[in-house]
């Protein structure tokens, strides 16, 4: 019997569980920084201090909203993959990923050497 097309390994369940859940909780916390984001900062009466730390807050949920952008781009990356029979397999070496960054990383598309030169070509220092 043929697996289904697009069927997820059984090697890769637990990965694949992962980043579906990662993705909820991912979605569910977006929406709630886009609701706050959206509520009006009460202005009348407020003194300065009140209008910089609203908009302090504004700020910081606003980043927080791009970082929750680009963690989504990366998990919907890797179930793209997983739906391939790509995952696990670093982007620009061509070899598998351990599966102990994978456990770590599960939207990692690089292995760990891969990572670290990347990040040494642009001037980072490795994690």
């Amino acid at each position: 019997m043929k697996p289904a097309p697009n069927a997820i390994p059984s090697k890769w369940a637990w990965h694949h569980r992962t980043l579906l859940r990662l993705r909820k909780d991912l979605l569910k916390a977006r929406d709630e920084h886009e609701h706050a984001a959206r509520v009006p900062h009460e202005r009348g009466g407020a003194d300065l201090l009140d209008v910089a730390e609203d908009e302090v807050e504004l700020r910081t949920l606003r980043a927080e909203m791009a970082q929750e952008d680009t963690e989504l781009g990366e998990i919907e990356a890797a179930l793209k993959r997983l739906q391939k029979g790509t995952y696990g397999i670093c982007e620009v070496t061509g070899e598998p990923i351990a599966e102990a960054r994978l456990r770590a990383l599960p939207w990692t598309r690089l292995s760990k050497n891969a990572a670290v030169r990347l990040e040494r070509a642009n001037g980072r220092r490795p994690a």
